[in-house]
C-alpha cells in the first residue's frame, strides 16, 4: 500500500481511532485484589495507622486517606503475622508468616530475609515486634532477633534453650533498661546493656513454669498474661490480677491502664482495661476479634483496634460507635471461579478439596465494578448459601451462582433481587451429602439457556431455559471413586455439546441431547479417549473450537469435537520441545486451569505457577511464578480473561491478582479503537497499546509525512508497540499516524498519537 496516497485521500473519510481521555493501565501492569479486612496488627505514628493484614499492608492517614500495598508495590512477600513502628527512624517493620521481614519507610520497602533463609530445626514464626530507639526486637520461635533499623541489618540474636530444647519467645517488653521475655516456658529478664545477651545464662528466670503469651510495659509496670490469667510484676514477684472468662489474645498499652484483648468462639470479642489499682476502667464489646490495640493521647482517647474480620476499627470516646477503615477488596483470599468481562469481575469464594468434599465457606460471591467491591455472603440470602464455586453471567445481566451445597442462585444485582433453587427445585440430592444439592459446573449456551452439572445426583445434567423451563438428563457411565454420576466443571462447544469433568478419576464426558447416541466418556488410553490422565481438573474451548483438557499429568487436545460422540475423534497428546527437552504438553504438571485469550494463546495454571503458550502450544511466551512476579502463590486455582481489556485474572490459594495482557478479543468494527498511553510521556519506556481492533488487523505507524516507523499485526483485537522504530530508537517528539486494515481490506481506520519531548 502507498501510505502517502492513502493519507491524502482517506484521512477524513474513515473512522478515527480515539485516544484515551482517562489513560488506561499499561500493558504488563500488575494489580492485586486482596482482602484488607483480615487484620493481624496495627502500629501508630501519631494519627497515622499502619495496618498489617493476613495478605497485605495498608496505611490509614490523618485525613482518612487509605493507601494499600502488596507485592505489586514492592513488598517482598505475602502473609503477614505482625507489625511494628519505630519513631526514631520512622520505619515500619513488617513480619511475615514465613519469617521474612520487610522495612518500610518513605514509600519504599527494604527486605531482610536473614531469618527466612536461616536453616533451623522447627518453627521460625514471628510473634511480635517491639521497637526501642532505632532497634527492633523481633520475638520469634527461635529467639529474639535484634534489628538495627538505621543500618538495616540484623545486629544479634538471643536464643533461649533449656535441656537442649529451644524456648519460643512470644513477646518482649522494656521497663527502664530491662528486657522482659514472655515465653512458652516462663518469664525472663535481662539488662539490655549486658555484653552477652546471646548466652541464655545472662537471663534471669522470674517464672520458669507458666505458659505466657503476651507482656507489656504499662506506666513503668510490667504486665504479663497466660491464656486466661493476668499478672503484674511487683517487688515480691508476680501478682495475680485478673481472670479472663475466655481465652486472652494479647495485652496492649493504654492511657492509664493496660488493655486485655479477649475473643469468643461466636466471632465476637471483648477488651477490658485494667487500671493501676487492678480495677476495671473500661470494657469494650465488639463484633469481630481484636488482635492488637493502640490508644492515642488525643482529646477522645481514640482506640484503634486491628480486627481479624473487619480491618481497622476505631472508637472515639467511651461508648462511641465503632468506625471501620479498610481499602475496598474481596472478603477473603480465595476465588474458586472467576467471571471477567468489560471491567466487571465476579468471584466465587467457596471451594472443595481434592475429593470434592465441601469447605463450608460462608463468603459467597463478590462483584468488582467501578473500582468497588460488593460481597454477597451466606447471610445475604434468606436461606443461607455456602460454598459458591461457580459463577456465570448472561447477556441480560443475570448472574448465576452454583453452590457446592445449596443448589443454584439466580441473582439480578442491578435490581437487587434473587431466586434460590434448592429443595424447592428438580435439582437432585447428592449421593455423597444427605440434603445437599451440589452444583459441579455452570455454562450458558448460545440461546442463553443455563446448563449445570449435579455432582452425585440421580441425574447429572440439568438445564434451565431462558423462559424458565427445567429439564434433567442422565448419563449411564459408571464412575470410579465411589460417587455415582460424579459431574463437575463444564463448557459448551461450537456444536452445542456439553463437555464436563467426571471428578475423582472419571475422565471427561461429552453430551448432546440431540445425538444418537447422546454421549461418550473419554478416559486415558488410545481408542478410549486419548487423555493423558483420568484425573481431569479443567476444560476450555479455544477460538478455533478445539477442546483443551487439563489433567494431573498434562493436557489433551480435541481438535475435532463434532466427531467425538461417534468415536471418530479423541484427544491428542501434542509433543513439544521446551528448553531442548521434548515431551508431551505439560506432562509433568498438574494443570488446574486453562484460559484462551483473544489471540488464541493459552494461559495455563498449575501447581508451579502460570505459563502463557502459543496458540498450538509449541512455544512458551511467558512464565510467571511467586519468585519472578507479584503472583501470591505458585498454586493456581483459576485463570479468567477479560477479553475487552486484556486483563488476565489469576486466582491462587493466597489471593487474586490481575495482569494487563497484550491480547484482547477482536471487534466487528473499529469505531471504538483506543490508543494508550496517548500522548506518550517523555521518558516512557513501557508498551504502547492500540485496542478495539478487528481481529488480527494489520497496523502501520508512520510519521506525519507518511514515512513508515513500525508495522505489526494485532494480537486478537489489540496491537502492541515498544515505542521504538526499526533502528531501535525512540521516535522524535511530534504527531504520528496509525493506519489499520482488516485482512481483506474491507475495513480501515486512521488515528494518531503524540510523542512528548
Amino acid at each position: 500500500m502507498d501510505i502517502r496516497k492513502f493519507l491524502s485521500v482517506s484521512f477524513l473519510s474513515i473512522a478515527a481511532l480515539n485516544s484515551t481521555q482517562a489513560q488506561d493501565r499499561p500493558i504488563g501492569y500488575w494489580r492485586s485484589h486482596l482482602p484488607y479486612s483480615t487484620s493481624v496488627g496495627v502500629a501508630m505514628s501519631g494519627t497515622t495507622a499502619y495496618v498489617a493484614t493476613k495478605q497485605s499492608f495498608y496505611i490509614f492517614g490523618a485525613n482518612d486517606e487509605l493507601e494499600s500495598f502488596s507485592k505489586v508495590d514492592g513488598m517482598s512477600d505475602i502473609g503477614m503475622s505482625c507489625i511494628g513502628y519505630d519513631k526514631l527512624t520512622g520505619t515500619v517493620i513488617l513480619g511475615y508468616t514465613n519469617s521474612n521481614i520487610d522495612l518500610y519507610k518513605d514509600g519504599s520497602f527494604y527486605n531482610l530475609p536473614d531469618l527466612k533463609l536461616k536453616s533451623v530445626a522447627g518453627s521460625k514464626t514471628i510473634n511480635q515486634i517491639l521497637t526501642d530507639n532505632g532497634m527492633a526486637y523481633v520475638s520469634t520461635d527461635v529467639g529474639i532477633i535484634v534489628v538495627d533499623l538505621e543500618k538495616r541489618e540484623v545486629k544479634e540474636t538471643y536464643s533461649f534453650t533449656r535441656n537442649g530444647r529451644n524456648i519460643a519467645i512470644r513477646e518482649v517488653a522494656m521497663v527502664g533498661n530491662d528486657i522482659y521475655a514472655a515465653t512458652a516456658r516462663g518469664l525472663y529478664r535481662a539488662n539490655k546493656n549486658s555484653i552477652n545477651l546471646q548466652a541464655f545464662a545472662s537471663w534471669t528466670g522470674l517464672d520458669t513454669v507458666r505458659n505466657f503469651i503476651s507482656t507489656v510495659n504499662q506506666d513503668d509496670k510490667l504486665f504479663v498474661t497466660g491464656p486466661d490469667s493476668l499478672f503484674a510484676l511487683e517487688p515480691g514477684g508476680l501478682k495475680f490480677v485478673y481472670k479472663s472468662d475466655t481465652t486472652t489474645r494479647r495485652l496492649d498499652k493504654g492511657l492509664g491502664g493496660v488493655w486485655v484483648i479477649r475473643n469468643f468462639k461466636n466471632f465476637t470479642g471483648a477488651l477490658r482495661k485494667i487500671g493501676p489499682n487492678y480495677d476495671s476502667l473500661d470494657n469494650i464489646l465488639m463484633d469481630g476479634h481484636g488482635v492488637q490495640l493502640s490508644q492515642n493521647p488525643d482529646p477522645d482517647s481514640t482506640v484503634y483496634i486491628a480486627d481479624e474480620f473487619n480491618g481497622l476499627r476505631m472508637r472515639k470516646g467511651r461508648g462511641a460507635i465503632f468506625a471501620t477503615a479498610a481499602p475496598t477488596g474481596p472478603p477473603t483470599n480465595t476465588a474458586f471461579d472467576i467471571y471477567a468481562n468489560n471491567k466487571e469481575v465476579w468471584l466465587a469464594h467457596g471451594g472443595f478439596n481434592e475429593r470434592w468434599e465441601f469447605n463450608n465457606d460462608p463468603f459467597g460471591a463478590s462483584r468488582f465494578k467501578d473500582e468497588n467491591w460488593k460481597n454477597y455472603n451466606s447471610g445475604f440470602f434468606d436461606n443461607k448459601v455456602y460454598d459458591i464455586t461457580n459463577v456465570v453471567k448472561s447477556n441480560d445481566g443475570t448472574v448465576y451462582l452454583g453452590s457446592h451445597q445449596n443448589g443454584l442462585v439466580v441473582l439480578r444485582p442491578d435490581q437487587g433481587t434473587y431466586e434460590q433453587f434448592n429443595e424447592n427445585s428438580i435439582l437432585d440430592e447428592s449421593a455423597i451429602a444427605q440434603g445437599k444439592r451440589v452444583i459441579g459446573g455452570l455454562a450458558l449456551d448460545e440461546q442463553n439457556n443455563l446448563w449445570m452439572t449435579m455432582f452425585g445426583g440421580t441425574h447429572e445434567l440439568a438445564v434451565k431455559t431462558k423462559d424458565g423451563t427445567w429439564s434433567e438428563y442422565s448419563v449411564p457411565y459408571s464412575r470410579p471413586g465411589g460417587v455415582p454420576n460424579a459431574a463437575g466443571t463444564m463448557v459448551i462447544d461450537d456444536f452445542g455439546q456439553k463437555w464436563y469433568t467426571a471428578p475423582r478419576g472419571g475422565g471427561v464426558i461429552v453430551y448432546n441431547e440431540k445425538s444418537v447416541p447422546p454421549s461418550r466418556m473419554l478416559v486415558a488410553g488410545e481408542g478410549v479417549g486419548g487423555l493423558p490422565n483420568n484425573t481431569v481438573y479443567c476444560i476450555d474451548k479455544d477460538k478455533n473450537g478445539a477442546i483443551w483438557i487439563g489433567t494431573a499429568t498434562g493436557i489433551g487436545i480435541v481438535s475435532c469435537p463434532s466427531q467425538v460422540i461417534e468415536a471418530k475423534c479423541e484427544a491428542k497428546l501434542n509433543t513439544v520441545k521446551y528448553d531442548d527437552f521434548a515431551g508431551y504438553l505439560f506432562q509433568n504438571e498438574v494443570v488446574r486451569t486453562i484460559a484462551t485469550d483473544g489471540n488464541n494463546r493459552k494461559w495455563i495454571g498449575t501447581n508451579n505457577g502460570v505459563w502463557l503458550i502459543s496458540p498450538d502450544g509449541d512455544k512458551v511466551i511467558s512464565r510467571f511464578n511467586a519468585a519472578n512476579s507479584p503472583i501470591p502463590s505458585d498454586r493456581i486455582q483459576k485463570i479468567s480473561i477479560d477479553q475487552v481489556t486484556g486483563d488476565v485474572y489469576i486466582s491462587t490459594e493466597e489471593g487474586l491478582v490481575s495482569y494487563r495482557g497484550t491480547s484482547t478479543e477482536g471487534t466487528e468494527a473499529m469505531d471504538k479503537a483506543v490508543t494508550y498511553p496517548n500522548p506518550v510521556p517523555s521518558g516512557y519506556t513501557g508498551t504502547i497499546a492500540i485496542k478495539g481492533l478487528i481481529e488480527n488487523a494489520d497496523v502501520r505507524i508512520t510519521d506525519i509525512s507518511g514515512q513508515l516507523v513500525y508495522r505489526t499485526k494485532a494480537l486478537g483485537g489489540q496491537a502492541i508497540w515498544n515505542g521504538k522504530d526499526y533502528t531501535g530508537r525512540r521516535p522524535q517528539s511530534g504527531v504520528y499516524l496509525i493506519f489499520v486494515t482488516n485482512r481483506d481490506g474491507s475495513q480501515s481506520g486512521v488515528g494518531k498519537m503524540v510523542f512528548m519531548e
